[in-house]
């Protein structure tokens, strides 16, 4: 968010260039609240196909299920044809189960069949393997996720996701770990030694060991529900929900063991590539998602200060 400048009375000539930068920024904020004053409230998808999907509340009553005809279709073979419905009524919206198989969640708390629950702001619905956040209408938070899924969120080489992704991504599952009270671990990694395979091979050596790297990585150790990213250079970060330190250390001892063990190959030639990781969960005394992220890159630090190709849990 963009400060306003301050009052103090300064000759006008000389302060031209900046008020005309804060005037134009405080411009451009305002559109940006004006146009997120005219979208409807909506649903989002943060767990699912296609990620990061508005769904907006336009009509007085819409189906959500996985047939095709129902005005809230989500290809999710664990959601009932026909599975909840939302009904916006003067502002507010209610989320009703209509007898679904697996359930419908509010918040981890299930809604039971045929029941009505009214939604608030940022409440996490979960359908089968789906999970939906919802917006009321006018949150400027809803422009920002028009955007999810766009090629401004992916890493052109690796085609996963970009550290901007991964930062609001951070946020929104720090505070549902927090508001849930549920398990959540960060995986912080890097390749060993990388900028030595660019020197001695050329850079396109090294482009080839990213997309292999990340190829493996989310070939052979991703859940559906996690979130792998390229935090930069051959920095990775990897996001577990409802995942505990330990289990996420096992995951991380996993990833380096098929990194090491991988035959990377480029031009007729065995590279050698190892990673370090380092690991941090969620604890009472984490009180940001930055603070989590910073825990987990201090691990990570030590794995390679004690040696490299190691992993790190964060005490």
């Amino acid at each position: 968010m963009v400060c306003p400048s301050d009052s103090s009375n300064k000759p006008a000539a000389e302060d031209t260039d900046k008020t005309a930068v804060l005037s134009g920024d405080q411009a451009t904020l305002n559109k940006e609240l004006a146009k997120a004053k005219e979208q409807d409230a909506c649903l989002i998808i943060i767990r699912g196909t296609p990620q990061g999907h508005r769904f907006f509340l336009t009509q007085k009553e819409m189906t959500i299920g996985r047939d095709p005809n129902v005005e809230i279709s989500v290809a999710d073979q664990s959601i009932s044809r026909k599975h909840a419905m939302v009904t916006t009524e003067k502002g507010n919206v209610k989320l009703t189960d209509m007898g679904s198989s697996n359930g419908t969640f509010v918040n981890d708390r299930r809604v039971p069949q045929g029941s009505t629950v009214h939604l608030a702001k940022e409440d996490m619905i979960r359908m089968g393997n789906s999970i939906f956040k919802f917006l009321p209408a006018g949150e400027l938070e809803i422009l920002f996720y028009g955007n999810l899924g766009s090629a401004a969120h992916t890493d052109p080489l690796t085609r996963i996701y970009n550290k901007g992704y991964l930062l609001e991504a951070l946020e929104a599952e720090f505070k549902r770990a927090k508001a849930l009270h549920t398990d959540f671990a960060v995986i912080y990694f890097d390749l060993d030694h990388f900028k030595q395979v660019n020197d001695k091979h050329g850079h396109d050596a090294g482009d080839y060991v990213l997309k292999e790297f990340t190829s493996l990585v989310r070939g052979g150790h991703l859940r559906p529900k996690d979130i792998f990213a390229r935090f930069g250079g051959e920095e990775f970060v990897l996001l577990l929900g409802n995942t505990s330190g330990k289990a996420a250390a096992e995951i991380a001892e996993k990833i380096r063991a098929s990194i090491e063990t991988h035959p990377f190959v480029y031009e007729g030639k065995r590279l050698s590539v190892t990673c370090s990781l380092g690991v941090a969960e969620l604890s009472t005394d984490i009180e940001s998602a930055q603070t989590l992220l910073k825990t987990a890159d201090k691990a990570l630090y030590s794995a390679k200060s004690s040696g490299r190709n190691r992993v790190v849990v964060a005490n």
